[in-house]
C-alpha cells in the first residue's frame, strides 16, 4: 500500500508530462467490467514485451492460488525495472502516447486489490452484482472508487433511481460516497478479509470453528479473544460468515 501511494502521487506531480490536452480527461472505471483475468492480461504497451508478460501472467493464472503468488511476481516484476537501463529520451517520446491506458491500468487494479482487502472480492464481482440488483453491492463499490459510478450497471440503477424518485436509495448514495468507512480501515480485518479471498481461491472452502480459531487466533494472531457477544469463536464464525465467499462457508 505504501508503493501505490507513492506512484498515485508520483502521477499526480508529473500530471503534465504525462498527460496532454487529448487525453487529460481519460477514465478507468470501464476497466471494472472487465473479469480480473483481462485485467492481469494487460500488456503494458512500450514498456513489456510481450514475452515477458505473459511469463508473469503465467505464474498467476496456473497457481493453484491465484492471488497467493502475486507476491512473488510483484517481487519478479520490481526487480525487472530496478535493473534495466535509464530509458533514452527517445524510448520516453516512443512511450508517452500509452501512458494514460497504463495509469488507467494501474487504478483500476489498485483499487480492484483494496475491495479484496475490504470487500473480500474484486471489484468487478461487485458490478457482476450490481447487474443483479443488488444494492448493497453497489454502495460497497462507491466506498471503494467513487468513480465506479461510470460503469454502466451502476450509472443504469441510479438513473433508475432518479426516474423513480427513489430518495431512500438516493440518500443512501449521497452518504456512501464519502469514501471507505473507518471500520473497513482496520488493518488486521483487512488483512483477513485477504485470507479468507486466498482460502477461497485455493479451494478450502470448508472451516470448521476450531479451524478459524487455529488460523486466525494462534498462528496469525489477527483476532484476538474478545468474550463480548458469546465469545470469540461465534464472533469469529460471523467474521467469516459476512465476508467470506458463500461458498467457502460452512
Amino acid at each position: 500500500m505504501p508503493g501505490i501511494e507513492e506512484t498515485m502521487q508520483t502521477i499526480i506531480e508529473y500530471n503534465d508530462r504525462l498527460f496532454d490536452k487529448d487525453n487529460a480527461s481519460f477514465s478507468w472505471c470501464h476497466l471494472y467490467e472487465l473479469p480480473v483475468k483481462d485485467l492481469v492480461g494487460f500488456n503494458f504497451p512500450g514498456l513489456l514485451s510481450e514475452g515477458q508478460g505473459i511469463a508473469w501472467r503465467k505464474q498467476v493464472t496456473e497457481s493453484s492460488g491465484k492471488i497467493s503468488a502475486l507476491p512473488n511476481v510483484a517481487e519478479q516484476v520490481n526487480e525487472h525495472f530496478d535493473t534495466r537501463d535509464d530509458p533514452t529520451e527517445e524510448d520516453i517520446e516512443a512511450l508517452r502516447p500509452f501512458l494514460p491506458v497504463i495509469c488507467a491500468y494501474f487504478y483500476s487494479v489498485q483499487y480492484s486489490l483494496f475491495c479484496v482487502l475490504y470487500h473480500g472480492c474484486f471489484l468487478n464481482e461487485l458490478i457482476d452484482r450490481v447487474r443483479s440488483g443488488d444494492d448493497r453491492a453497489l454502495f460497497d463499490a462507491i466506498r471503494i472508487d467513487a468513480t465506479i459510478i461510470g460503469c454502466q450497471p451502476v450509472n443504469e440503477r441510479v438513473s433508475k433511481a432518479r426516474r423513480l424518485r427513489d430518495n431512500d436509495f438516493l440518500d443512501k448514495l449521497r452518504k456512501t460516497q464519502s469514501g471507505v468507512t473507518a471500520k473497513l480501515k482496520q488493518f488486521n480485518f483487512q488483512q483477513m478479509r485477504l485470507v479468507f479471498k486466498i482460502l477461497s481461491e485455493a479451494g478450502a472452502t470448508r472451516l470448521s470453528n476450531d479451524q478459524l480459531y487455529q488460523l486466525f487466533v494462534e498462528e496469525l494472531k489477527l483476532y484476538t479473544v474478545n468474550s463480548a457477544g458469546g465469545g470469540v469463536e461465534k464472533s469469529l464464525r460471523k467474521f467469516a460468515d459476512t465476508y467470506m465467499h458463500q461458498n467457502a462457508i460452512t
